[in-house]
């Protein structure tokens, strides 16, 4: 037989288009067949023909499944929708319930894993230089986008996942709003299906982040983090640099309070620092405020070893300090004259 000749289908025995087989393991497949199949079936290439032949009887049987399907609730995404029968313990993700489509009726009890998955990805910002070329920023500036999926593992003889994303379109980082919604109907749809709290999403490429909590080396300009991390408006904890809110270990902050060697031009801070404008305890230099320790101050009182030129001082041994300001050893000052106090 040559290569291009038409083929008889091994399911109905109908003849086969030239661009219309779908091979079998042992046998061929016409695309009407193969439309009959499964939406979640993935091992058509590696099935027989008898394979095959009892999966189509399958999906006759769940023809009558869809009929007696009542929808207690339906949870809705941007195309999909997973419809769930709580009386009988069944479920189902389609585009719609209807016998026509013939979605795969599922009992929840299959379900072995369930999640949400955020594909991340970034694509760098340039600029054009005065000879027109494109430039990178230093640092670099990323724009991202996110796709949101639930991976749904179940056990069932013929797949054994049903992953479906939530979203049509990619979610640009500064759509929050869109965000929370995915993400709130991720959670909906994983404690309906598993009655469990749905655990933390799942980020699938490891990249940096500007929108969503993370663990670990990251850049993130919105949300909690640990670890070594630029961060420029919430709480943080590790090797980081932040202008806005309270940190903790070597940081750089220009308002909020902080520990460790920091450098602040605003707030109360403790360890080796330089501040401008508020109390501090340790080696420091200060221009405004009290301050205890070896410190240069030119404004207020000062305790322990210090410069001030301001107020009196006292000092030990014979000498004493005149109403002047002057430091004498005698019985008078020997600037203004005035006898020792």
């Amino acid at each position: 037989m040559g290569l291009f000749d038409k083929k008889n289908c091994d399911i109905c025995g109908e003849k086969i288009g030239l661009l219309g087989n779908r091979k079998l393991d042992d046998g061929n497949l016409c695309k009407n067949c193969a439309s009959k199949l499964s939406p979640w079936f993935e091992e058509r290439r590696h099935s027989t023909v008898e394979d095959i032949k009892r999966q189509l009887e399958y999906r006759e049987k769940n023809k009558n499944a869809v009929r007696s399907f009542s929808i207690t609730r339906e949870f809705s995404a941007d195309r999909y929708h997973v419809f769930i029968d709580d009386n009988k313990g069944l479920f189902a993700v389609a585009f719609n319930m209807s016998e026509q489509d013939n979605p795969d009726i599922v009992p929840l009890s299959a379900i072995t894993s369930c999640r949400l998955d955020i594909d991340e990805q970034r694509v760098e910002e340039e600029y054009k230089d005065q000879d027109g070329k494109s430039r990178s920023y230093v640092p670099p500036r990323y724009n991202y986008s996110y796709d949101y999926k639930i991976k749904l593992g179940v056990n069932t003889p013929w797949f054994d996942d049903m992953d479906f994303k939530l979203n049509t379109f990619s979610v640009k980082d500064h759509e929050r709003a869109k965000m929370m919604n995915y993400e709130q109907l991720a959670s909906q749809i994983i404690t309906a299906l598993t009655g469990a709290p749905a655990p933390a999403p799942v980020y699938s490429n490891g990249m940096m982040n500007q929108g969503y909590p993370q663990q670990g080396n990251m850049m993130n300009q919105g949300y909690p983090q640990q670890g070594g991390m630029m961060n420029q408006g919430y709480p943080q904890q590790g090797g980081m640099m932040n202008q806005g809110y309270p940190q903790q270990g070597g940081m750089m902050n220009q308002g909020y309070p902080q520990q460790g060697n920091m450098m602040n031009q605003g707030y109360p801070q403790q360890g080796n620092m330089m501040n401008q404008g508020y109390p501090q305890q340790g080696g420091m230099m200060n221009q405004g405020y009290p301050q205890q320790g070896n410190m240069m101050n030119q404004n207020a009182p000062q305790h322990g070893t210090m410069m001030n030129q301001n107020a009196p001082q006292q000092t030990s041994g014979d000498t004493w300090v005149c109403a002047c300001g002057a430091t004498n050893t005698g019985a008078f000052c020997e600037y203004c004259g005035s006898p020792k106090p």
